[in-house]
């Protein structure tokens, strides 16, 4: 054969339709095809040489087959988790995933990395954790056309979106911390989420971080004053420095609530520098639900996201979003929940 091998030419030789090759050699699994005939599909295509050509197909049909999905500022650990997740849905139905950050720069950069984002060449954006300082950002440009879903703890008004409510999970985490009766229980958490000189009313904790609303909720409940420490959320060893000045200056809490497992991971090698020891000295809770989490020692109570569920929800909204593209807006929520491990159990 002198000329390029086609489409045709693979299912001439497999045996079978056009329809079903484009189902193969796209690594569609959600289409029920035997094993046998993938096999025969496969065979064909390697000894013709055919190789699909990616950019002819886009032109050809409009769809370059790729999601990005795009984190805030940076990509923490625990989103490693959520990228194996919509990575098995991606692939799993035919479709390449690219990974990009909004504002890394600076939030300066937000505005012009969400344009570039938007009018790039790909079917379908899904924002993870959309900061409320984004959200002007979008406001000036939403809607696009172009399938979009937000999904995590932040998402973004006017689009499909899969919310993950850290409400019932944070106050089951600041229970068992006061249950021990700390005479110090501190939150640790970002300078852009909590502000310790302001510190927030009820009627406002709606629009606040949920940690932090759990935490200032429970501490007026039980009388006990609050006390604040700000560190970075994406940095353990920022965190680690953070909290040994902290107590060198202050002396320990008998408590933390801290905002991820980052910082928690961190606020424990901290304590551990200076000689304190976990849970007997401090008791810790972090939140994410990170695998690192589980097997690090002592292993740190943490709010699990239900990363898997929440993936699995997004996915089928770009699916229907793309099949669909003037279908109404849907938005769920999926509740969190607190597990508490050795950090945080009162010594016996």
């Amino acid at each position: 054969m002198n000329r390029r091998p086609t489409r045709d030419d693979v299912a001439r030789q497999a045996g079978v339709s056009k329809t079903t090759v484009t189902y193969v050699l796209g690594d569609r699994f959600d289409v029920a095809i035997p094993e046998t005939t993938r096999e025969r599909v496969k065979q064909a295509a390697n000894e013709l040489g055919y190789r699909p050509h990616a950019a002819a197909q886009a032109l050809a049909s409009g769809k370059t087959k790729t999601i990005t999905l795009a984190f805030p500022i940076h990509i923490a650990s625990h989103y490693a988790h959520v990228l194996q997740s919509f990575e098995r849905q991606t692939n799993t139905h035919g479709y390449h995933m690219v990974t990009t950050t909004i504002g890394h720069v600076s939030v300066h950069n937000v505005g012009p990395d969400l344009d570039e984002l938007l009018s790039s060449l790909t079917d379908g954006i899904i924002f993870v954790d959309m900061p409320g300082m984004f959200q002007p950002f979008f406001e000036e440009m939403l809607p696009v056309q172009k399938a979009v879903v937000s999904a995590g703890v932040f998402t973004v008004p006017g689009t499909d979106s899969v919310r993950i409510n850290l409400e019932r999970a944070s106050r089951d985490a600041m229970d068992h911390l006061l249950a021990g009766n700390p005479e110090r229980l501190a939150f640790f958490g970002s300078g852009k989420d909590i502000d310790p000189d302001n510190p927030p009313s009820f009627a406002s904790s709606s629009q606040m971080d949920a940690r932090f609303a759990a935490y200032c909720r429970a501490m007026r409940k039980n009388g006990k004053p609050s006390e604040v420490i700000t560190g970075s959320p994406g940095s353990r060893s920022i965190c680690r420095k953070v909290m040994r000045e902290y107590i060198e200056e202050n002396g320990h809490p008998d408590a933390l609530m801290c905002i991820n497992d980052e910082m928690a991971i961190g606020a424990v090698r901290a304590l551990r520098d200076i000689g304190l020891r976990v849970p007997e000295d401090v008791r810790i809770v972090g939140c994410d639900g990170s695998e690192e989490a589980e097997y690090m020692f002592p292993a740190l109570s943490t709010i699990l996201q239900p990363v898997d569920w929440m993936c699995s929800e997004a996915w089928k909204m770009m699916a229907r979003r793309l099949e669909y593209p003037d279908a109404p807006l849907e938005s769920i929520t999926i509740d969190a929940e607190f597990a508490a491990r050795d950090s945080s159990l009162l010594p016996q």
